[in-house]
């Protein structure tokens, strides 16, 4: 695992986590959600770190001051050929339980759920594999 002392000085340490993982409902709420978190992101002393691990480690969520979907685009521009898949999901198909993986990732196992639920139908983790 990464070095993650980091994270101690992250401004988002004592903000609730739902705030970084808008739900997609009422779409101006979500906007104002969204602008939320990044204003957390913008005044963070770790943000490259943050970045870094995000584009990494997270699929989902506002973190490192971008959406999933900017870091989906700025991923995409450094793709290496033979991208492995997050180790989130390694751990999941695993056996690994939401619990624990929700423990490592510093997340709950609610985000850890969601994740697991937008993987294609042919994941087993999205029936629930790997849940305890």
């Amino acid at each position: 695992m990464s070095d993650t002392n980091w994270q101690v000085r992250a401004a988002c340490r004592g903000v609730d986590p739902e705030l970084f993982f808008p739900e997609p409902s009422d779409e101006p709420l979500v906007r104002h959600q969204i602008a939320a978190a990044k204003a957390v992101c913008r005044r963070c002393p770790v943000r490259e770190q943050c970045l870094a691990e995000a584009l990494e480690r997270l699929p989902h969520g506002i973190a490192g001051g971008l959406t999933e979907h900017e870091r989906r685009r700025a991923r995409a521009q450094r793709e290496r050929p033979g991208e492995r898949k997050p180790r989130w999901l390694r751990l999941l198909e695993a056996g690994s339980s939401h619990t624990e993986i929700a423990a490592e990732y510093g997340v709950s196992v609610r985000t850890i759920a969601r994740w697991a639920s937008r993987q294609p139908s042919d994941h087993s983790v999205a029936q629930g594999a790997g849940r305890r």
